[in-house]
């Protein structure tokens, strides 16, 4: 597979069509990054082949292994730089209805890695996207801690806006609001000619836009752009260990 194509593929002995397959979202895909405050974020893939008479491969930009029956691979990456990119995963949905599969992301501050810790990732279907709002209930805004709200557009060719709002627990009044555009990454399309990524768009600290701290608030966001499907989640990181939690929306 040539390195640009950076989505999972598995393959299949057979053209499919787009009704014979699930596509997945990887959040992040197999990579190593080292991004601000000297962190450094591993992300691996594991796949479980549950059936005991079938085998299927499963291909990363730097090979291919088998998913034996009744056995586990674990996908990393390379180092991806600084920023942590989504990928698309294509199965065939009879491959799709057989596999478990586990997103683990290892973060650590680089100079402590032996203080590493271990947070999963959900992997998401094309059909947990939504065109409809977003909440987010019981972000932390602590010192200490930056919140990042990382924002998926399903169409990866297609520019979207969506309007985001931060309110108390307990109230509606608004104590932030912005705009936000979620832009392709790529124009690169996978060996089968779907998109090799989603459209993204991150907000990296949102406590850098709120002056209230040592509470929870609640998170929405709503498209502005037409029919724009997406999906999001919050990371809550510890700034000195470099360890998160996430926040999934509702």
């Amino acid at each position: 597979m040539k390195p640009a194509v950076a989505a999972l593929v598995l393959l299949a002995a057979l053209p499919l069509l787009a009704s014979d397959v699930e596509q997945y979202l990887l959040p992040v895909s197999p990579s190593v990054v080292h991004c601000g405050y000297e962190s450094r974020y591993e992300t691996r893939l594991l796949a479980f082949n549950e059936s005991a008479n079938a085998a299927d491969v499963l291909c990363a930009p730097e090979g291919c292994a088998d998913v034996r029956p009744l056995s586990t691979i674990e996908l990393t990456g390379g180092y991806a730089g600084g920023t942590p990119l989504p990928a698309y995963l294509y199965l065939p949905k009879e491959s799709a209805e057989r596999l478990r599969m586990s997103l683990v992301v290892e973060s650590a501050e680089r100079s402590r890695l032996d203080e590493r810790s271990y947070t999963e990732l959900p992997i998401v279907r094309a059909r947990d996207f939504t065109s409809k709002k977003m909440q987010f209930v019981g972000v932390r805004i602590d010192e200490g801690f930056r919140q990042t709200v990382r924002i998926y557009g399903l169409d990866g060719q297609k520019h979207g806006q969506l309007m985001m709002r931060v309110y108390p627990m307990d109230s509606a009044e608004l104590l932030h609001s912005c705009l936000h555009d979620v832009w392709p990454i790529t124009n690169e399309k996978t060996v089968s000619g779907n998109d090799l990524r989603p459209a993204f768009g991150m907000e990296c600290d949102m406590s850098e836009h709120l002056e209230v701290r040592n509470q929870k608030v609640r998170i929405e966001l709503e498209p502005v752009t037409e029919g724009l499907e997406y999906w999001a989640f919050i990371s809550v990181t510890n700034n000195k260990t470099q360890h998160f939690y996430t926040v999934l929306g509702r």
